[in-house]
Order: C-alpha cells, then sequence, then structure tokens
C-alpha cells in the first residue's frame, strides 16, 4: 500500500484517488494521440494503466499481469506504427478494439481485485461486457467509427510513401534547377560589360569628327549636353545591372507535399526515419 506524501498536484492526494486520476489521465493521452476513441497507440496507455494499478495494489493475479505485459509489447508495435504512419493488420485492429479499448482496461482494473488461486475470476467476464459496450458503441455512432488505425492496406500505405518521396525529390529537383539558373544569369550580366574607354588607344577626336554618342563635332559646345547626358544614361543602365547583380533571386517554390493520412501529432518527418 502506498502511503501520501507531501507534494504538488497529484502527490499529494491520497492514493486511492490520485491511482485513478493518473490511470485516467495516461489512458485519455492515448485517445488524443490519434483523436479518437481506439487507435494505434491506446494498447499500450491502457498497458500502462494496467501496471500503475499492479503496482499501488502490490500485487495481481495471472491473468492481469500477463494481460498488462502482453499490452506493452503490443502496444510497442502500435506505437511505431503510429510514428510512422504505417499499417497494422487485422489482428492487431481486433485486439485493440476489444481487449485493449479504453473501457476494456477500466473493466479489467476495477475487477482485478478479486483472485482464486490466483487468477481473476471477473477478468473474462469484465473484457466480455467491455467487447459488448463497444460494439454497441459502433453501432450508436454509425456512420462513423470510433477508432482510427492509419492506412486500410499495406498499398495504401506504399502508394503514401511513394508519393511523398515523389514530392521530395521534385521539390529537390526544382530546387537546383533555380540555383543553376541564377548563375547562369549572372555569368551572361558579367560577359555583357565591356570596358569602352575612349582614350584607351591614345588618339583624340579630330575637331570636326562626330561624337561617339553621335552628338556632333567634339569643338561643338552645342552638342556636349547631349553627349554628357547619353553618357549619364549609359553609366545609369550599367549601374542598375550591377544593382541587380548584388541581389539573390528566390529559388523556386518546392513542391507541396503529398496528401496523407496522417492527423493528431503525428510529426510528418518521423516516417523519413
Amino acid at each position: 500500500m502506498i502511503d501520501e506524501s507531501l507534494g504538488f498536484i497529484v502527490s499529494s492526494l491520497p492514493w486511492w484517488l490520485a491511482a485513478p486520476i493518473l490511470q485516467l489521465t495516461v489512458l485519455t493521452v492515448g485517445m488524443a494521440l490519434d483523436e479518437t476513441y481506439v487507435n494505434r497507440t491506446t494498447v499500450l496507455t491502457g498497458a500502462i494503466a494496467t501496471h500503475v494499478h499492479i503496482f499501488v495494489a502490490g500485487d495481481a493475479g495471472i491473468l492481469v499481469s500477463v494481460y498488462a505485459d502482453l499490452g506493452l509489447i503490443i502496444g510497442a508495435y502500435g506505437l511505431y506504427a503510429y510514428v510512422i504512419d504505417g499499417y497494422v493488420s487485422g489482428w492487431f485492429r481486433i485486439l485493440a478494439f476489444f481487449v485493449y479499448s479504453p473501457l476494456s482496461v477500466f473493466l479489467v482494473i476495477l475487477t482485478a481485485g478479486p483472485t482464486l488461486f490466483g487468477i481473476e475470476p471477473l477478468f473474462v467476464p469484465a473484457l466480455a461486457l467491455a467487447g459488448y459496450g463497444n460494439v454497441q458503441l459502433r453501432e450508436y455512432l454509425r456512420p462513423d467509427d470510433p477508432y482510427y488505425f492509419g492506412p486500410e492496406s499495406q498499398a495504401e500505405f506504399e502508394a503514401v510513401i511513394e508519393a511523398e518521396t515523389t514530392a521530395g525529390a521534385s521539390a529537390e529537383t526544382a530546387a537546383s534547377g533555380g540555383a543553376t539558373a541564377t548563375a547562369g544569369a549572372a555569368t551572361a550580366e558579367t560577359g555583357s560589360e565591356t570596358p569602352a574607354d575612349t582614350h584607351a588607344t591614345g588618339e583624340a577626336p579630330s575637331a570636326g569628327a562626330a561624337t561617339p554618342n553621335g552628338a556632333g563635332p567634339a569643338g561643338d559646345p552645342a552638342s556636349q549636353p547631349a553627349a554628357e547626358t547619353a553618357n549619364g544614361s549609359q553609366a545609369t543602365t550599367t549601374d542598375s545591372v550591377d544593382d541587380s547583380a548584388d541581389f539573390d533571386r528566390p529559388d523556386a517554390e518546392p513542391a507541396a507535399a503529398a496528401d496523407s493520412s496522417e492527423r493528431g501529432i503525428l510529426p510528418k518527418f518521423m516516417r523519413r526515419l
């Protein structure tokens, strides 16, 4: 028997009140993970709640002990399937709905006290009553189902994985293509810029010759403002090209990920592990 101890919240409560609160909390978390009454994680949370009862009670019969231990093993498989949003077989679905549902766990814990030669005589009737209750709940909620087990078939799960892999490859290809296009444009702009120094050859334009900008004779004062304007426009254009080359062009947007059957708080990136 566990005595009450000083502490906060649960530990400050008497054991007979703290234990049910912990068990109900664990069962509620299991239902919340996949947002439904029975799912791939409720088997594990049900087994944990049963072990909490065993630790509080100090001992348990053979059936409840085996029930809790098997629940941990099966629940670990269900948790793995939940993490990768994988397909679970029919045997798991049957056990999860009829043997390890929250109602089944609740009735098993409730009737686990009396033992006869180390065996709980009310264990099997508790599971039978819970199974009947689950069937009635399913009929009451039709057409909705009080359970969710992820993909309905292995082929559907593999199709989701293939779609996500294809989408990821497309996103990487689009990103690399955008980077290549940016580098090519920068190279083209650099190659198009050629030096235009009119004094490089050391020859001065003749007095009657036209200026390179076609503004009239070099000695004509009327032609100088036009030449300066043309030269200033050319310099402004070159500066704008240089400035635009300094800014990075945005890469291509990644392709949208394919739809999947994930729900709840499942992290999508975990499936890639």
